[in-house]
């Protein structure tokens, strides 16, 4: 009961997505063997687009014993990063893998065998030179042919597989406003005026004809010294002075003599 119940839901948000538009590019597929076990990030497509039937893709009748199924998943957001889904088509199931496409060799659940006569193969390419991709799948079981809007990649037991493209957006380049322009000019302009000083050898620096080479104010006065105020050391600083005592005897005559004949010279003419 609980198993039939989730199965419900399930079936239920499947077709309000099927419903909703969504034009992203599909990123990865997957096969399983049960559609309530598709992988995380998955939608499984478990009915058909023109008569809203089981789509299993394996459709082998069982009379005795558990019915093998398989159920194609589709992502938009899983698989290899900055790749989408191009295009789609059916081989046979022996039949060479074309150059540039992949396959899904088993069930992303159980593991087991994933295809039976026919298989599935897709074409990855990068997001950024892509101009289309695949933007929807749709199975069906009645229609001979693909619906309006819709190409078809084939036919696996009695199952038209239909795919939607799409061009893929590219968004434009952010445009740069004029004053960070211009921040940017005048940028690469100092580097250039850098890069041109650091790249002299002159050890010296050449001045303009109108640089001013005399000094903005007059240059301080030196200061003077007085050599009167000097202080003089000599040798002979702090020894007393004492007269010779064998000249004692010659002091007063000399002094006497000396001071008389001074006193006797004249001056002619006066």
């Amino acid at each position: 009961m609980m198993k039939s119940s989730t199965s419900h839901q399930k079936n239920i948000l499947n077709t309000v997505i099927c419903v909703l538009p969504d034009n992203r590019p599909v990123t990865s597929l997957q096969l399983v063997e049960e559609f309530e076990k598709c992988p995380i990030n998955f939608q499984p497509i478990n009915k058909t687009y023109d008569q809203d039937q089981d789509a299993d893709l394996w459709r082998e009748k069982m009379l005795i014993g558990k019915r093998t199924t398989r159920y194609l998943c589709q992502s938009k957001s899983e698989g290899l990063p900055g790749y989408i889904v191009e295009t789609l088509k059916i081989i046979n199931e022996k039949e060479i893998i074309p150059g540039g496409f992949s396959q899904l060799t088993r069930t992303a659940d159980t593991e087991q065998k994933a295809w039976r006569k026919k298989q599935l193969v897709y074409r990855l390419t990068k997001k950024s030179s892509a101009k289309q991709a695949v933007t929807d799948i749709i199975l069906c079981s009645r229609m001979r042919q693909a619906p309006d809007g819709f190409t078809l990649a084939g036919d696996i037991n009695g199952i038209l597989v239909c795919f939607k493209k799409s061009p893929v957006p590219h968004r434009p380049s952010p445009s740069i406003p004029l004053r960070n322009i211009n921040d940017l000019e005048k940028t690469i302009e100092n580097l250039k005026l850098q890069a041109l000083f650091q790249s002299q050898d002159h050890e010296y620096v050449q001045l303009s004809s109108s640089y001013n080479l005399s000094p903005k104010r007059a240059a301080p006065k030196p200061f003077m010294y007085s050599t009167g105020t000097m202080y003089v050391h000599t040798d002979v600083e702090g020894v007393p002075f004492l007269l010779n005592p064998g000249l004692k005897q010659y002091n007063t005559h000399v002094s006497k003599h000396h001071f008389s004949s001074i006193g006797s010279t004249t001056v002619n003419g006066s």
